[in-house]
């Protein structure tokens, strides 16, 4: 009856321990309270080939601006005026071609860098004296796949973080590897993966904490995923484990009498 007691209990406790929910999966566990870190600016991003960029410029004479805006005074094969647009994609040179101005070069440049540029040919060329250019990115978009959910995430400005991404998932789970999440970003023409440990204060160090417009985000899966199987039998394993552990603390009072 010793034996069968014991054995009992063994099984109650690994069948316990197969369903309780893991407390590794929580994120920053060595950032300590009232420890100022250093808090680093958003890097400023730069352009990719097949970007889009809003580009608009004004003046105080409406009518001076009018021309940096393509499609005005075009029209279709059907005679039809085309709609005014500000909307230009780089293409796989780097290039846009921007009304009056032409051809111009800005694959690699920051948002910054091309509202001055086009504000200073603008003014060099006497155009208009003072230029009001407003340069925006349109297609700034994050990838998540894997164990926080399969999903393209809009950016809204110019700067997001990894946790303010994830922050927009299906959120972690026992089955979700922190330490090792995946950042795979396109630098110069080539695909390089990151990796970034969520648990640790050492991702605000990182070169991915800050994402970039096309990056993905590859949450790891940690260990085996049970089946669906299993987890059924699990579920229904679990009143008995309950019985179980009465009975065999009941069984080791009895034969202590």
């Amino acid at each position: 009856m010793k034996h069968f007691a014991k054995w009992l209990m063994l099984a109650v406790v690994i069948l316990s321990a197969s369903c309780s929910t893991p407390a590794y999966y929580s994120y920053l566990r060595d950032m300590e309270y009232e420890t100022p870190y250093l808090a680093k600016p958003a890097p400023e991003l730069r352009l990719q080939v097949e970007d889009k960029v809003n580009i608009q410029v004004f003046s105080t004479v409406e009518d001076l601006a009018k021309p940096f805006t393509a499609s005005v005074g075009a029209a279709d094969g059907n005679g039809q005026s085309l709609a005014p647009s500000s909307s230009y994609t780089i293409d796989k040179n780097g290039n846009i071609d921007f009304p009056v101005l032409g051809s111009l070069h800005i694959e690699g440049k920051t948002l910054n860098e091309v509202k001055e540029e086009i504000a200073g040919e603008i003014v060099r060329l006497g155009y208009i004296r003072e230029p009001l250019v407003k340069v925006e990115m349109e297609n700034f978009n994050i990838t998540v796949i894997g164990q926080m959910g399969q999903q393209i995430l809009p950016v809204e400005g110019n700067s997001i973080n990894i946790l303010q991404v994830l922050a927009r998932t299906s959120g972690a789970n026992e089955y979700t590897n922190l330490q090792d999440v995946m950042v795979i970003r396109t630098e110069e023409g080539e695909r390089v993966a990151h990796s970034i440990n969520l648990q640790s204060k050492s991702l605000f160090d990182s070169p991915v904490y800050y994402l970039q417009q096309n990056d993905v985000v590859y949450v790891k899966p940690r260990g085996l995923r049970p089946s669906s199987t299993m987890t059924a039998i699990m579920s229904a394993f679990t009143p008995l484990i309950t019985v179980g552990s009465t009975l065999s603390t009941l069984i080791l009072l009895l034969t202590r009498l």
